[in-house]
């Protein structure tokens, strides 16, 4: 997440693509990871990750939310259909359009229903090449880069403890040695963490990572949101497969579902940003949201495994977040009339809401210049929205 009101909103309900599967069946959550064959985009050039990314040595964690431009997208948009082709009902669309009319912040709503692209708008500055911060929305990209790291065999097993990677930023002989990539991934760790504060203080270090696993730790297993966690998981990626962790999503996710950013952060050591400070269209969200509808598969190859895309809906603490939110692996989970939803949620309002059983993506960013209380409080509730407006409820 990112800055406070957010994460005063989770502390609080605490305290209380391409179809690949045309026959239209949507994946089922849960499982183990597999091997599977997989086809890399091109190798990735360093010298392109170098362009996108922050200068070395920032004391920032968070950076600027001053949106880049897409000067091109390389890949090919999903195709269109008309709303009421897809079986979405056009005056619901109408409706949600005016609702967001009344949301100054919103920058955009796209739908994708089967596939399709059935709706597209942009809003309030808002436009098709702008490029916004998605914040902990990222999360779910970590996830998917942590799976098929397994998948190949980088990385031997969810279970294993990130101690196995990077040893020399824990201390000897410490309990924190057996913390595994899925606690990290679970948010469960055990490490000490304020989301919206520690990151400031974190940020004063000129070792993120080592800083992060110095924090005061009780024994894993319970629920305390972490971007610190995804953090040390980018870490964990860019010693398991010996590249930088943009490269090995360029080459491995990014290429081959489309997806292309214009800008993602890296902290003073050179580790890029793990579920935080990555840019990214509206489109390249949907395209991802879609990737995860389809079981990890685009255009007939299994790009993130299937078992990782299972693992992300199947919420490992259901009341994470109170009211109704549960927290699987790098995504949310929730119902909405009735209805299994997936969240890729970042601060500010950047979501992808995947709902399996209605074959449907919804993307939308907002603007996160500005004050934290001022972008708190503009920020889009997307439970309320979607059952209101797109996700009718279930007979």
């Amino acid at each position: 997440m990112r800055r406070t009101g957010r994460a005063r909103w989770v502390a609080w309900l605490a305290a209380m693509a391409t179809v690949a599967a045309s026959a239209g069946c949507g994946p089922t959550f849960g499982g183990d990871a597999e091997r599977v064959a997989w086809h890399p985009a091109p190798p990735p050039r360093e010298s392109t990750c170098e362009a996108i990314a922050q200068r070395p040595g920032s004391d920032a964690f968070y950076e600027s939310n001053r949106p880049y431009v897409d000067r091109g997208e390389i890949r090919p948009d999903p195709p269109r259909a008309t709303p009421a082709s897809q079986g979405v009902d056009p005056a619901r669309l109408a409706r949600a359009a005016a609702a967001l009319d009344g949301k100054p912040g919103v920058r955009s709503l796209l739908v994708l229903r089967n596939g399709r692209l059935v709706y597209e708008r942009y809003l309030h500055g808002g436009s098709r090449t702008q490029s916004n911060n998605v914040h902990s929305a990222s999360k779910g990209i970590i996830q998917a880069l942590v799976g098929i790291a397994v998948a190949q065999g980088k990385v031997r097993s969810l279970d294993v403890p990130a101690a196995a990677y990077v040893p020399a930023e824990f201390p000897p002989s410490s309990p924190k040695r057996a913390i595994t990539l899925r606690q990290l991934l679970t948010m469960s760790s055990g490490l000490s963490w304020t989301e919206d504060s520690t990151e400031h203080s974190i940020g004063r270090t000129r070792d993120w990572v080592k800083a992060i696993i110095d924090r005061p730790y009780r024994p894993a297993g319970r629920f305390n949101y972490s971007t610190g966690n995804t953090h040390v998981l980018s870490a964990v990626l860019q010693a398991a497969t010996g590249m930088s962790t943009c490269a090995y999503a360029e080459r491995y996710l990014f290429g081959p579902a489309g997806i292309t950013p214009e800008h993602w952060g890296r902290d003073p050591r050179g580790v890029y940003s793990g579920g935080f400070n990555l840019f990214l269209t509206a489109r390249e969200l949907a395209r991802f949201g879609q990737l995860y509808l389809d079981g990890g598969r685009k255009g007939g190859r299994q790009v993130v495994p299937a078992s990782t895309v299972r693992q992300a809906g199947a919420a490992r603490f259901p009341d994470a977040g109170g009211a109704g939110f549960g927290y699987g692996s790098g995504w949310w989970v929730t119902r909405v009339n009735g209805h299994k939803v997936l969240l890729a949620w970042g601060w500010g309002g950047q979501y992808v809401a995947v709902v399996p059983d209605l074959r449907m993506v919804v993307t939308t960013t907002q603007d996160t210049q500005g004050g934290g209380r001022r972008v708190d409080a503009r920020e889009l509730d997307i439970r309320r929205f979607l059952g209101q407006y797109l996700v009718t409820r279930r007979a």
